[in-house]
């Protein structure tokens, strides 16, 4: 743990059981933690199965949050609340209880076999997108009447 505060955005998905009730006790047992300050949550997406993740949908949501833990503490961090939770360890891509995922950390890049950050899959997933869109930090969107040509 480092005395500084770094913002990370997770993604939080479950298809199985009360999945709003899953993605709730996740996002209260992270705001227990000593070293992590949820500072805002996404609205709940309903969103279809995908990667062989069961027949049933899924609730997905983003949080923003600031954390002292390094990347890989938050990682296990998550893997915990995981666990703890219920979710199956493996099939990686089978019906989960609760699935997070850390999608972006500060400035950083991770590439090892446990962690990849930025997410690799995020920009292909609608379900990680729009949610994401709901908390990101800093900066605007503007639609603007400029043509490319």
């Amino acid at each position: 743990m480092s005395e500084t505060w770094v913002t990370a955005y997770l993604s939080l998905g479950s298809n199985i059981g009360t999945r709003a009730a899953n993605l709730r006790e996740a996002v209260q047992r992270l705001e227990r933690h000593e070293a992590i300050r949820v500072a805002a949550h996404s609205k709940m997406y309903e969103t279809q199965s995908v990667e062989g993740g069961g027949p049933d949908d899924f609730l997905n949501a983003v949080l923003r949050l600031q954390t002292t833990l390094s990347a890989h503490e938050l990682l296990e961090a998550c893997r915990a609340i995981e666990s703890t939770l219920g979710r199956p360890q493996p099939p990686r891509h089978g019906p989960r209880v609760i699935d997070i995922d850390i999608l972006l950390f500060g400035h950083e890049t991770h590439n090892t076999p446990d962690l990849q950050i930025p997410h690799p899959r995020m920009s292909g997933r609608a379900f990680v997108l729009k949610p994401l869109l709901d908390v990101l930090e800093g900066g605007w969107v503007r639609e603007t009447n400029e043509v490319w040509d």
